[in-house]
């Protein structure tokens, strides 16, 4: 069997429904010099036995247990086994997702030959079938810092997810990863890589197929830690910016603050989330004729409506929340 070049870690929590999808999509790959770590975290389905069965009929995969701990701990500890099987390359995927057949070898290639130690590509979603494998293309754009720094923040197609990128060893740490957050943990630990990285390259086709149902992590009601969380994340990539992403950032920052008091308005029980919206509009108003921030212009037309509508007519916007941002209500 070839050296562990690529480790692919899956942290698995209840999802036998989906996982032995998921995992022949990796098993399928034309990058075939990996190992996929299964990181089973505290399933209480048939995702345990799963995992061992999946081990045991195909030596490329490793089968590991722990009680339930979380993504980021689970991704933790796929990291620490990667490290023990010599990996130089990690990879991540969600155990309800699917990897294009290409994604492995095409990242892969990638950052071989632009020499930098991180790449990724777009993703696309589905419900049921999952969408046919597009082209790969024959070359990627490298982003130099600070560009890259701007489109982790702004760019859809780069993303917050850690499922659609590939990270050197050398790069990516453990502290990096476990960042203590249930929430936008996938942002805070790709900002803390890209801050460390001179650049990434881009590969413009869609290499993962993220999967929605109704348990998956975008369609899950978000308690209030969520919305701690989120501003924790966002307050610490602020904080780092180098000066030269500044605008760029504080306008990401405020929008982060808009959209999380929409975020609250649109459910019906808002008033659990009392103390978190009042702390939100506070900064809100703060920052509502600061240069950098509410009046920032880089900050998007529409936010500054939200941000606008949130402080002086907050019944009309919670209305139009509750009416017309049906997602995780």
């Amino acid at each position: 069997m070839k050296p562990c070049e690529i480790a692919v870690i899956v942290p698995v929590h209840n999802a036998a429904a989906f996982l032995t999808a998921c995992t022949d999509a990796i098993a399928a790959q034309k990058f075939d010099a990996f190992r996929c770590i299964l990181v089973d975290d505290g399933s209480t389905d048939g995702s345990p036995a799963l995992c061992d069965a999946i081990a045991a009929g195909d030596q490329r995969f490793v089968a590991m247990h722990q009680p339930n701990s979380g993504v980021c701990a689970a991704r933790t500890a796929g990291l620490r086994r990667a490290q023990e099987l010599g990996a130089r390359w990690y990879a991540f995927c969600d155990a309800d997702d699917l990897y294009h057949p290409e994604l492995l070898d095409t990242l892969y290639a990638a950052v071989t030959n632009s020499g930098l130690p991180l790449a990724c590509c777009r993703y696309d979603t589905f419900t049921d079938a999952a969408p046919a494998n597009s082209a790969v293309p024959s070359n990627c754009k490298v982003l130099r810092s600070p560009a890259h720094l701007d489109a982790l923040l702004h760019d859809h197609a780069v993303d917050y997810g850690l499922w659609n990128k590939l990270f050197s060893a050398d790069l990516l740490t453990e502290e990096m990863l476990d960042n203590g957050l249930a929430y936008n943990e996938d942002l805070l630990a790709n900002w803390r890589v890209f801050l460390a990285a001179p650049g990434c390259a881009y590969c413009d086709f869609a290499g993962y197929h993220y999967r929605q149902h109704a348990a998956s992590a975008s369609h899950r009601a978000l308690p209030p830690q969520s919305i701690d969380d989120q501003r924790r994340a966002a307050a610490e990539i602020r904080a780092t910016a180098p000066d030269a992403l500044r605008e760029s950032v504080n306008a990401f920052y405020y929008e982060k603050l808009v959209y999380l008091a929409s975020m609250i308005l649109r459910r019906a029980n808002a008033d659990d989330y009392r103390t978190q919206l009042c702390e939100l509009k506070v900064a809100i108003a703060a920052g509502e004729k600061d240069s950098q921030l509410g009046r920032n212009p880089q900050l998007p037309r529409s936010i500054q409506l939200a941000a606008f509508l949130t402080l002086h007519a907050p019944r009309l916007w919670r209305w139009a929340c509750q009416n017309f941002l049906k997602d995780r209500q």
